[in-house]
């Protein structure tokens, strides 16, 4: 494998061209690592019918953990991703998302109205009209951070 770096003062945007007789297993994984060192703090990369995305996080409507995968949902589609529900919780503890059941974290600011449901749980609708659940377990934590405790 030859790798060149031409320098030239006059290009506004960096380009990598990757020639290869097949693109193989190496070439795939060389590539979504630099998707990955591409996407910013702001951003998740997920995967999609064999190709790679990167996914700003007010797009998200919710991540889900299926089967020991991770996926996230979006207006667009489904996504698979590589990090896990816990690891999601610590990079976005400071933003508006938080776990809602053993396998799922929602993006408060996609919620369009909750309702409570049998067995002291909430019924959350979408902004999409999608409708999940909120266990009884994370009630609190959702009526906490929404500001609307019992009085």
């Amino acid at each position: 494998m030859r790798i060149n770096i031409i320098e030239n003062a006059e290009v506004t945007e960096t380009e990598i061209t990757i020639e290869c007789c097949k693109a193989d297993d190496k070439i795939l994984q060389l590539l979504n690592l630099m998707k990955k060192y591409e996407c910013s703090d702001r951003r998740i990369i997920g995967i999609s019918n064999g190709e790679t995305y990167c996914i700003d996080k007010k797009d998200i409507f919710y991540f889900e953990s299926v089967d020991r995968k991770t996926f996230c949902y979006t207006s667009d589609g489904i996504y698979e991703i590589s990090m896990k529900l816990y690891e999601i919780e610590e990079q976005f503890e400071n933003d508006d998302y938080i776990r809602i059941s053993k396998s799922a974290i929602v993006n408060l600011n996609k919620i369009k109205s909750i309702r409570p449901d049998f067995g002291s749980k909430i019924l959350a609708t979408m902004e999409n009209s999608e409708k999940i659940y909120i266990s009884r377990q994370y009630v609190p934590v959702l009526k906490k951070k929404l500001g609307i405790g019992d009085k």
